[in-house]
């Protein structure tokens, strides 16, 4: 019998009648929380998938952010996304904590699991997934540009996929101080460097680079801010990645496909973090292409 069930007798009828207690409840908390998309995605993937779920989406302030996650026990959710500013701010509450989450020092997902709350980061795990079916991660060189909470997701996660080297363009060095000792602290771990954003002109790239990766906000929305990639200078072998999702096809994806080199979009990211969550929670596969319908309808795409 499925955990949650009850068979209660019914003296009328005689018979064996199957009530649900409670209905499974996943939820979204963050600050702001208007234009996350991630409500749409995955009541969409819970209703493709006949699951009796409901994703609901709650605007929590930092202050009040220890008493929401005391109502996701109390009520039981199953699972939660976390949003700004909360990612970074969670560990002290969770009984549990995957190793990508504590290496990069920031959570995404929660999955509760008899009353105890597990934190997972699915930021990372994502361009994990996408990238392997285009070029081998154990051994890889990696550019990461940017240091805030989505370089170190992707750091992490790249760490522990056995990459050989991790290159970082800051525009503030000290921004992944942290992340680099705790990397650093692992068996067979990378060799980092950091480097300072150009004024002007392009980073140093390696040519043995696997992957250059933005983590950046600029393209957003088709902004004409340019990166410090000389993408004609790329190899051939890499692969670009932009977790930038509004436009899906930024500047320096139609510069790399322009090259004839490989991508990721961010749009195609943003639903398999999504997605990771949902087999998280449920333990089975979400329908990828759904939730993808989902979010381009919500983001008018």
């Amino acid at each position: 019998m499925a955990p949650g069930w009850t068979v209660p007798f019914d003296p009328r009828c005689r018979i064996a009648v199957a009530s649900r207690v409670q209905q499974d409840v996943c939820c979204l908390l963050g600050d702001p929380v208007a234009g996350n998309p991630n409500h749409y995605m995955l009541e969409q993937a819970f209703a493709v998938a006949h699951l009796d779920w409901r994703f609901l989406t709650f605007e929590v302030p930092a202050r009040d952010f220890e008493g929401a996650l005391r109502g996701v026990r109390i009520f039981g959710f199953r699972g939660v996304m976390l949003a700004p500013p909360h990612r970074g701010r969670v560990h002290a509450f969770l009984e549990h904590t995957s190793e990508a989450a504590r290496i990069s020092g920031q959570v995404n997902c929660l999955h509760q699991i008899d009353g105890k709350l597990h934190g997972h980061n699915t930021e990372g795990l994502a361009l994990r997934r996408l990238a392997e079916p285009l070029c081998a991660l154990k051994g890889a060189a990696a550019v990461i540009l940017g240091g805030g909470r989505l370089a170190h997701s992707i750091a992490a996660e790249l760490a522990l996929a056995g990459a050989s080297k991790l290159s970082f363009v800051c525009v503030d060095p000290g921004q992944v101080d942290t992340l680099l000792t705790t990397i650093g602290n692992m068996d067979a771990a990378p060799a980092c460097e950091v480097q300072t954003w150009p004024e002007s002109g392009a980073a140093e790239i390696a040519e043995d680079a696997a992957l250059v990766i933005n983590t950046t906000p600029l393209g957003r929305f088709d902004q004409k801010q340019t990166l410090p990639v000389d993408v004609e200078s790329l190899s051939s072998k890499t692969v670009v990645v932009d977790v930038v999702y509004h436009p899906p096809q930024t500047p320096l994806l139609r510069a790399a496909k322009a090259a004839k080199l490989k991508t990721v979009d961010g749009l195609t990211l943003l639903v398999e973090r999504a997605a990771a969550a949902f087999e998280i929670w449920t333990g089975s596969t979400p329908d990828r292409d759904a939730m993808r319908d989902a979010v381009e309808e919500f983001l008018q795409l």
